[in-house]
């Protein structure tokens, strides 16, 4: 594939808001059209931005189009990437790749099957304090890894409707999953106990939060937890590695531009240090959403795979459909789904996806 590679959007709710000015600007991509099947908010989107508006059938149909940016709601992430790679598109999917461990590997083996590549947020992994962090994990800065423990809280949303199915689970969990994945990488088995809300029907499955075991394939365990009953209105985030000499305490998996910090354990408790290098640029924006798209236009074009694969986000889902499973049967999960660990992205070519003077405008 030539750069740059050209890309269509489909599904233009808050979170093109966040793509698009990035994507814009990446000298790997050109965006040529948006769509949605709400055709006003497609044109609305298309004129702000300076881009066509399309419809989803035009778009899927156009020669003029590389690479589809899944952006619709959850529930429609598997029957649009698998249209666009019926079209004979690349696809990169919002997270999740799809709602179960099936539907993922069935649109794997069909791009596969046709000479394409499916990538999938987060891409938040590819910013400067998890790959700083990263880097300084794999040189040992805090010595052997023994564990980690992850834990999000957030506010409970007022539609009901985030949790049932436990969509909540799926939209979330991918951001710690991911980051631990990328970290110790594939998890073989899980287990976990999902809380569902006691003042809804239990066939809604509506999901509050779960807490789980993640046992690696490497041997390694962390913790995962996660809970939509803060009376805080952010979220609390914390993804801590345990290792034989000190702890890493990585940034917020879900954005871009906070630090990092280290801790050794002869120090007091509540003394860090802040990881050199891991603070984002004050020249780039705090929200880099869409890295994950350029990095697939740089990796189709060098004949790579791309970091933010498919493969992970589908071992994500696994992980998380494990997770549900085990609260169900009171048991242990074994997955049956792999990837291979992503390469790491340095500054330098973080910053050639970002950096550029030219516009689609």
């Amino acid at each position: 594939m030539n750069l740059p590679a050209r890309v269509g959007v489909i599904g233009t709710g808050a979170v093109s808001h966040q793509y698009l000015p990035n994507l814009l600007n990446s000298p790997t991509l050109t965006v040529t059209a948006v769509a949605d099947i709400d055709a006003d908010a497609a044109r609305r989107l298309a004129d702000e931005y300076g881009v066509e508006a399309w419809t989803p059938e035009q778009l899927l149909a156009s020669d003029e189009i590389d690479i589809v940016l899944n952006l619709t709601p959850i529930r429609f992430h598997a029957s649009v990437t698998r249209s666009a790679l019926e079209a004979g598109k690349h696809v990169y999917s919002e997270k999740s790749l799809a709602t179960s461990v099936a539907e993922g590997q069935e649109l794997l083996d069909l791009a596969e099957s046709r000479g394409l590549v499916v990538a999938g947020a987060p891409d938040t992994l590819l910013g400067t304090s998890f790959q700083a962090a990263r880097a300084a994990l794999d040189n040992g800065i805090v010595g052997t890894p023994l564990t980690a423990a992850a834990v999000m809280l957030r506010f409970r949303h007022p539609r009901t409707v985030y949790f049932e199915n436990y969509n909540a689970l799926f939209d979330m969990a991918p951001y710690y999953v991911s980051a631990l994945a990328t970290l110790f990488g594939p998890i073989a088995t899980v287990s976990g106990s999902v809380a569902l809300d006691p003042a809804e029907p239990g066939d809604k499955h509506v999901a509050l939060g779960f807490s789980s075991v993640l046992d690696f394939a490497s041997g390694l365990s962390a913790t995962l937890t996660m809970n939509w009953r803060s009376e805080h209105e952010h979220e609390i985030p914390v993804l801590d590695v345990y290792g034989s000499s000190g702890v890493l305490r990585f940034a917020n998996p879900n954005n871009f531009g906070d630090p990092a910090f280290v801790r050794t354990h002869e120090q007091p408790e509540g003394t860090w240090a802040e990881l050199p290098d891991s603070r984002q640029s004050s020249d780039h924006a705090f929200n880099l959403r869409g890295l994950g798209v350029s990095d697939l236009a740089a990796a189709l074009a060098a004949g790579t795979p791309p970091r933010a694969s498919g493969q992970l986000a589908c071992h994500v889902v696994d992980v998380v459909s494990a997770v549900i499973r085990s609260s169900e049967s009171g048991e242990r999960v074994a997955l049956t789904t792999t990837f291979d660990s992503p390469a790491p992205l340095s500054a330098d070519d973080r910053n050639s996806y970002i950096e550029s003077e030219r516009s689609n405008a």
